[in-house]
């Protein structure tokens, strides 16, 4: 008697699955692709929000490709101040080496002047010339 239930009982519920329509089986990324998650109420509802985020999103993007160029621009500033200050030192040097009393000298000869060999005096002036 029990087994006869239990058949009848199966049986029925093949009936019932048989009478159930089927749903269509879509799955969440063809609901995606053709927008119908869109449709529903609650993305309706929470639009506002879901617009907020999507600015925040698109700001966040913007600011890493901002820091990204500004990082960029700083580094090729430093490689052009370490180019410049090597540029300095050097010329820094060349000036030095110049301003030397004998290449002064020498490049002077070709003027037609000559490097003193007396040492400078003092000029002693007892009164002063404009006190009369």
């Amino acid at each position: 008697m029990a087994d006869n239930i239990l058949v009848e009982h199966i049986e029925i519920e093949k009936e019932v699955k048989k009478t159930k329509p089927k749903k269509k089986s879509t799955t969440a990324f063809k609901k995606i692709l053709n927008g119908e998650f869109l449709s529903r109420a609650e993305i309706i509802d929470n639009l506002p929000f879901i617009s907020y985020v999507a600015f925040l999103m698109v700001l966040l993007i913007s600011w890493g490709y901002y820091t990204e160029s500004v990082g960029k621009q700083e580094a090729k500033l430093e490689k052009e101040l370490g180019e410049l200050n090597s540029e300095f030192f050097t010329l820094g040097s060349e000036y030095n080496r110049l301003s030397r009393q004998t290449q002064v000298a020498e490049r002077l000869k070709e003027s037609g002047l000559k490097e003193s060999t007396d040492p400078p005096k003092k000029i002693k002036v007892n009164t002063y010339v404009f006190d009369k």
